[in-house]
């Protein structure tokens, strides 16, 4: 299920030692862009080589991942590639049963906000670079708002935007990157697709 709600708390994403002027509340409304670094903290760089019209392509990355310099699409792709492993690997396995319950749906949780989000409504584009967990965040907090003010029918938003947060938690981790990676490498093979080499 797809809980749909725009953000309009105020959220930083920079650290900042010097005192912060009010905000009005007209303009307390999220701004996750973020500022290029100038040297990104890149992990889990790719460092095999597999064929580039691989489905999973976006988890094989040989320049690594910055999810606190991202924009919404770049997550989207390594989002969909997620999906489409798990789903690909539960197939290959003889699975035919609905992936309800299993960590597809989880990610299921996370696209469904990320395909709904009305850019229209935000001070960012779906190409400006953001940071991601901070976003998902903001929804936690804007959730928990909204059930204080509505507590019938939002009893449930919370929940949803927790689980959601879990999920990019799991999925922006260097470990769980690493994981995925080899993940597809051995796929890939086991699919007779060609590697040249895989990751060191």
């Amino acid at each position: 299920m797809t809980i749909n709600f725009n953000i309009h708390q105020a959220v930083s994403l920079t650290t900042t030692n010097q005192p912060k002027a009010p905000i009005a509340p007209q303009q307390q409304v999220i701004d996750a862009k973020k500022e290029v670094e100038a040297e990104p903290e890149a992990i889990a760089a790719f460092t095999g080589e597999a064929q580039k019209s691989s489905p999973y392509s976006a988890l094989l990355n040989p320049e690594g991942f910055d999810f606190s310099n991202m924009s919404i699409n770049e997550f989207k792709g390594i989002v969909d590639a997620v999906r489409k492993l798990e789903s690909d690997t539960q197939r290959a396995s003889g699975n035919t049963e609905s992936l309800r319950g299993t960590f597809w749906d989880d990610v299921m949780g996370v696209k469904g906000p990320l395909d709904n989000i009305d850019f229209a409504e935000k001070t960012f584009s779906a190409d400006d670079k953001i940071n991601i967990n901070a976003y998902f965040e903001s929804r936690v907090d804007e959730a928990q708002q909204m059930r204080k003010e509505h507590p019938r029918s939002f009893s449930k938003v919370v929940g949803y935007a927790q689980s959601a947060l879990s999920t990019v938690e799991k999925l922006t981790s260097e470990s769980f990157i690493k994981e995925y990676q080899a993940k597809a490498v051995e796929f890939l093979k086991s699919q007779d697709t060609p590697l040249i080499k895989t990751q060191a």
